[in-house]
């Protein structure tokens, strides 16, 4: 079953039966759909039926938990209410319905949505089974034959049984999604016991090693939904904390916007995170950070060093009008000189790091080794995607989650893992993204779009 058939077989049920939550709620929610100020739509179409399913779900919570309890709509349901990203796609049928299910006898993974562009993909899954109480999906990618594919990175995190979680494949600048692909997901679980006194931070609990379970899924890409952009080149030079940076690009996506900023040499530390945030000629505000699901945010990608740093934020391509205007209102500087942490595998220590943060774990499964780090949360990645092995020669990984954890003295922490398939040497350095954070005195605007 298909996207668009998955709306008609739910308004087939309601006219076959009437469910006690619904009673008077879907009259009511369409009333509320037809008296909406702007909009415009006809239930006769499918992107009217898409539009009105989203907004009913919106409109009318005893809608939203009543469709909640059909089978294969939960996900949608949940997704769609609280997914801004995730509504304006719907809305404009940008959602690709995967519904694949595996399981190994004790574990099933549903894959059951995406949604994507040319140069990010947002998979959207759920894990249930066994006796345990939080899943972690590593996820890979490689063509439909099994071939290695180049220009990406993962991000993911963990994921409650039955429960929508999600995670983002972003491409490199150059790169984009294939039109197929084999998608592998490792899952790791967790298990607590009820009582027990968590395991020191600097100790490794044992229910939290090994792969329980591997799904393997292969997948064609709907070439629909990877319609190109628009790129605004701006090349604009500003001055913020002493620092010069050239604002070089904004490329508005369908699913997620970039924009791409390098620096001046003579500066004495890199820009490499940027506090802002983006408007348009509707007055409608724009967040950094790609956000379509609860688990995969990414920020940015890139260093100072290499060029340029690309920035993710919400993407104005449905909802916004031009000229937009770029605010900028803080950053994230990495001293020059202080970029590298250096991490002894053998004797599980690290040195660099910023105040307050500290290793976790070096976990070594097989030839991958897995890496954990935490730090106070200033929702930040303090860690690039750039290592280096003991020879110093630098390479990339494309595995690895971020996530917040509350302690039990109530503060949060951010948690970073790394996974390094066949990494044998016995010490890594590992690239910093910030060494201090400063908020600037004066907002800094930056005219997008002719006015």
């Amino acid at each position: 079953m298909n996207r668009n058939e998955e709306y008609f077989a739910l308004l087939g049920q309601l006219e076959r039966e009437t469910l006690p939550d619904l009673e008077g709620c879907v009259k009511k929610a369409r009333r509320r759909a037809l008296a909406h100020r702007g909009w415009r739509v006809s239930l006769a179409s499918l992107g009217g039926v898409a539009a009105a399913f989203v907004l009913m779900v919106n409109l009318s919570m005893p809608f939203a938990l009543a469709c909640a309890r059909i089978p294969g709509l939960r996900e949608l349901t949940t997704a769609v209410a609280f997914s801004p990203s995730l509504k304006a796609a719907v809305q404009n049928d940008f959602l690709q319905y995967i519904g694949q299910e595996q399981s190994n006898g004790e574990l099933t993974m549903k894959l059951d949505y995406l949604i994507f562009d040319s140069s990010q993909l947002h998979f959207f899954y759920s894990v249930s089974g066994g006796d345990y109480d939080s899943f972690h999906v590593l996820p890979t990618i490689t063509g439909p034959d099994g071939e290695e594919l180049e220009g990406f990175g993962i991000t993911s995190g963990s994921a409650q049984p039955e429960t929508l979680a999600d995670f983002g494949v972003n491409f490199n600048e150059g790169f984009q999604a294939p039109e197929a692909l084999r998608l592998t997901c490792k899952v790791t679980a967790r298990k607590e016991d009820v009582g027990r006194a968590p395991a020191p931070s600097d100790q490794k609990d044992p229910r939290d090693l090994g792969v329980v379970a591997t799904f393997v899924f292969d997948l064609t890409l709907d070439p629909r939904f990877t319609a190109p952009g628009r790129t605004y080149e701006l090349n604009e030079w500003v001055t913020a904390d002493s620092q010069r940076l050239l604002i070089r690009s904004l490329e508005v996506n369908p699913t997620h916007s970039r924009l791409t900023v390098s620096f001046d040499g003579a500066n004495t530390a890199w820009c490499t995170g940027l506090d802002f945030y983006l408007t348009d000629a509707l007055g409608n505000r724009y967040e950094p950070g790609s956000h379509v699901g609860s688990n995969s945010s990414l920020v940015a990608s890139g260093s100072g060093e290499e060029g340029m740093v690309i920035y993710y934020l919400e993407s104005p391509h449905f909802t916004g009008k031009a000229p937009y205007t770029l605010h900028l209102t803080g950053a994230d500087w990495l001293d020059k000189g202080k970029e590298w942490v250096t991490v002894d595998l053998e004797k599980e220590t690290a040195q660099g790091l910023p105040e307050g943060s500290h290793l976790v774990s070096v976990l070594r499964e097989g030839e991958d080794v897995r890496l954990s780090f935490s730090t106070p949360y200033q929702n930040r990645q303090f860690f690039s995607w750039t290592f280096r092995d003991e020879e110093g020669t630098e390479f990339h990984v494309s595995s690895g989650s971020y996530y917040k954890r509350e302690n039990e003295d109530g503060s949060i922490t951010e948690v970073e893992e790394f996974s390094l398939p066949g990494y044998s040497g016995s010490r890594l350095g590992m690239k910093l993204n910030y060494t201090r954070m400063v908020k600037f005195e004066e907002e800094i605007s930056v005219t997008v779009g002719e006015i």
